[in-house]
């Protein structure tokens, strides 16, 4: 998943994108998804901007937000604070994006998130 990330900040995103929504796919029906996967994917399709980008980057956030209604998971929360801060941004709707960053930023101080703390204090 590195590399494909890595592909897509060189430009690549189509590519990227495939071989990330493939690993989304069968990660899923192992049963082993990781939470910081749909965040990669969702950045690379906000970066990428190309028509349905943000419809996906939403069936993404809904996927994950089904697993959280399954578990309770700090990492779960956390993260669907984070991506719904970016969709939110991405869609222009600036009271929301600051809602959910703020959300985000003080859930990352009180977990001790060291990475998400990093990620919430570069959101504008």
């Amino acid at each position: 998943m590195g590399s494909a990330r890595e592909r897509a900040r060189r430009g690549d995103r189509d590519a990227a994108l495939a071989v990330m929504r493939k690993a989304v796919d069968e990660l899923h029906r192992a049963g082993r998804l990781g939470y910081g996967v749909f965040g990669l994917v969702m950045e690379t399709l906000l970066e990428r901007g190309a028509e349905g980008d943000l419809t996906e980057a939403q069936e993404a956030i809904d996927r994950l937000a089904n697993l959280s209604a399954h578990q309770s998971s700090a990492m779960i929360e956390i993260t669907l604070l984070r991506l719904r801060a970016l969709l939110a941004h991405a869609h222009g709707d600036d009271t929301t994006y600051r809602d959910y960053r703020d959300r985000y930023r003080t859930m990352a101080e009180s977990l001790a998130f060291e990475g998400h703390m990093k990620w919430a204090e570069a959101m504008p």
